[in-house]
């Protein structure tokens, strides 16, 4: 009778979808988790859960400094099968990549080639670029490895910037949950991605976030910017008027009554 196994996995996470990926397989018979890569405190999130959780399973956690500096003390020996990285903002050498006997496959919250890096979320919608999550091995240049799944994530013309976001954290999720028993398997395959996509720096960003009110921008532009930088209760732009800087967002509600369109009605609004 043979035995079923369990594929040693170490885990670079960070953020609600990388604490769900640990919470998804510390459960599977088939998963046997052998430490825990996360950020620095000052830049981590769900950090607490994540410790918790691992504390409660015997699992190492190791902030990325201390594996970077005592890779051959800490990491080495933890000899894992597959190395995975879910919301991890840290760039993983070739000790790494080579490391897992497997392979190493990183969870990226865009529909790759597209919006490779930061505020893919952001960029789908003002880039007009297919939204999405991706599975991809791991390779020395960041996100270009070959592709292992996808899924595509649904953006409505009224969401904004925290719904989109949440929207790819629950399809990166999912994802990996189907995705993994073929990674266990041995059944996946990988696909070249078919050309260099899209990447945008942080400075783009920065750049799209300030509105200039003497700029001319279509309506759709302009709600574009807007809505996919706000979040509940506020706005990510802003704009200098009369020397002062003001936070702007948008928010929407639909009009059910034409009547409620008069001036002063909290019905499709912009906040200053």
């Amino acid at each position: 009778m043979i035995e079923n196994t369990r594929e040693k996995v170490l885990l670079c996470i960070d953020n609600v979808a990388g604490f769900e990926v640990l919470q998804y397989l510390v459960q599977r018979p088939d998963a046997d988790v052998v430490g825990a890569i996360v950020h620095p405190e000052k830049n981590a999130t769900h950090l607490e859960q994540i410790v918790a959780l691992c504390a409660s399973k015997d699992i190492p956690v190791i902030e990325i400094t201390a594996a970077r500096s005592r890779f051959d003390e800490l990491i080495a020996p933890l000899a894992p099968d597959f190395l995975v990285s879910i919301y991890f903002d840290y760039i993983l050498d070739d000790r790494f990549i080579k490391l897992p006997a497997k392979d190493a496959v990183n969870l990226h919250p865009g529909y790759l080639p597209y919006n490779k890096g930061f505020y893919y979320y952001a960029w789908a919608v003002l880039d007009g670029t297919p939204a999405g999550v991706s599975i991809h091995r791991i390779v020395s240049e960041v996100d270009a490895g070959p592709v292992i799944s996808q899924k595509l994530v649904s953006v409505a013309g009224t969401d904004t910037g925290d719904i989109i976001y949440d929207k790819h954290i629950a399809a990166s999720v999912e994802l990996f949950q189907l995705t993994w028993p073929s990674l266990v398997a041995g059944t996946y395959n990988v696909f070249r991605q078919l050309h260099g996509g899209t990447r945008k720096k942080i400075s783009e960003t920065n750049k799209m976030l300030e509105i200039d009110p003497h700029a001319s921008y279509t309506a759709r532009d302009l709600i574009n910017i807007l809505r996919v930088f706000s979040v509940a209760g506020g706005g990510g732009c802003v704009m200098q008027i009369d020397g002062k800087k003001y936070s702007i967002g948008i928010e929407f509600s639909e009009v059910v009554d034409n009547r409620n369109q008069l001036l002063g009605k909290r019905d499709n609004y912009l906040v200053w």
